[in-house]
C-alpha cells in the first residue's frame, strides 16, 4: 500500500472553475476533478468495458509518480485511488491489453533483487476482479537499458521505447509461443525519431511523440504501408497546441484519442514561466480525418 505521504501528495482538490481555460470545440478535458486535477496527470488506459480508467499522477515536483484508478459510477467517475500494485516505486504509463487480461506499465522497481535505477517493463495479470503482483517479463522485452511505454495491437504485436542500442528508438516485438521475438527498431519514413509509441489496435497506424515547432513535444501519426514499412509521420491536426502534447492512448474500440497536454486546463499557466502540470484530454478519432487511425 502507498505511504500516507505519497497518498497525501497525489490526492488534490480541483481548482475553481474560473481557472479553467476552455479547450477547442473538438478537444475536451477528461474527468475534471477526478482524473484531471491540479496535479500533473498523463498516460491513461481503460478496461475493455470502460469501467476502470488507469492513469499516472505525479506530485507537483514530479518526484513521486504512481498509477491511479478511477471507476465508472452513475454520476461519471469516482475519485481516483492509487492502484493496488502501485505506490511504492516510480510507476508510469499503464496500458491494458485489448483483451483486458494484462496491464503493462513502466517502473523503476528492482529487477531480480537489484536496485532499480532505470525504467523497465512490468505487467500485472487479471485475477477475477483483482490484479496479480507485478511480473517482470524479462528478456527480450527488458534489457540493461531503459525500456518504457508499452502498447499492443489486437494481434499481440508490442511497441515500446528503448535505448538498448545506445540511442532512443521505438521498437516492435512480435509474439511467439510463450514469449516474444527480439524487438526490432522502427524507422518512420527516413527517420528513427519517435517516442511514446501507441499502436492502433489494427496495427495499421502508430501515434508517436516527436519534436514539433520550437522543439516542444507534439503528437504525430505514422501509417503502415502495404510492405510493412512505416510512413513519414504527419503532425496530427487539431490536437497539438503551443504547449507540449504526449502520452497518447485510445479508448476501447479506438473511437477517441486521449493524450496529455500541458496547455492551461484545470490549472492556469504558471506565472513564473515554469512547467505546467498537464491534464488529460480526448478528441474523437473521426474528427482527425486520418484514414489509417479510423481503420477497424
Amino acid at each position: 500500500m502507498p505511504s500516507n505521504s505519497v497518498t497525501a501528495a497525489l490526492f488534490v482538490a480541483p481548482l475553481a472553475l474560473t481557472s479553467v481555460v476552455a479547450a477547442t470545440a473538438q478537444v475536451e478535458l477528461v474527468g475534471r476533478g477526478t482524473i484531471s486535477t491540479a496535479a500533473p496527470e498523463f498516460a491513461i488506459t481503460f478496461t475493455p468495458d470502460g469501467a476502470e480508467a488507469y492513469f499516472t499522477r505525479t506530485s507537483a515536483g514530479r518526484d513521486t509518480m504512481v498509477i491511479m484508478v478511477s471507476r465508472r459510477t452513475d454520476d461519471g467517475r469516482s475519485a481516483a485511488r492509487v492502484a493496488p500494485f502501485s505506490g511504492r516505486y516510480v510507476d508510469v504509463d499503464p496500458f491494458i491489453t485489448p483483451d483486458g487480461r494484462r496491464l503493462y506499465f513502466s517502473s523503476t522497481r528492482p529487477r531480480r533483487g537489484e536496485q532499480g535505477t532505470s525504467f523497465n517493463t512490468w505487467y500485472v495479470e487479471r485475477q477475477g476482479v483483482e490484479w496479480s503482483e507485478p511480473i517482470d517479463p524479462g528478456s527480450p522485452l527488458n534489457s540493461d537499458s531503459t525500456d518504457i511505454f508499452v502498447s499492443l495491437s489486437t494481434a499481440g504485436e508490442l511497441a515500446l521505447r528503448s535505448n538498448r542500442s545506445g540511442a532512443t528508438r521505438v521498437y516492435l516485438a512480435r509474439p511467439t509461443d510463450g514469449g516474444w521475438a527480439e524487438p526490432t527498431p522502427v524507422t518512420f519514413g527516413t527517420t528513427p525519431e519517435g517516442s511514446n509509441p501507441l499502436l492502433h489496435p489494427s496495427g495499421r497506424a502508430m501515434v508517436i511523440v516527436r519534436a514539433g515547432p520550437d522543439d516542444r513535444a507534439d503528437l504525430f501519426v505514422s501509417c503502415r504501408e502495404r510492405n510493412g514499412d512505416w510512413g513519414t509521420p504527419s503532425r496530427l491536426p487539431l490536437v497539438n497546441s503551443q504547449w507540449a502534447e504526449f502520452a497518447p492512448a485510445f479508448d476501447p474500440g479506438a473511437r477517441s484519442l486521449y493524450f496529455t497536454s500541458e496547455r492551461p486546463g484545470v490549472s492556469p499557466a504558471p506565472a513564473d514561466g515554469g512547467r505546467p502540470p498537464g491534464d488529460i484530454y480526448r478528441i474523437p478519432i473521426d474528427d482527425l480525418g486520418v484514414a489509417c487511425l479510423s481503420a477497424r
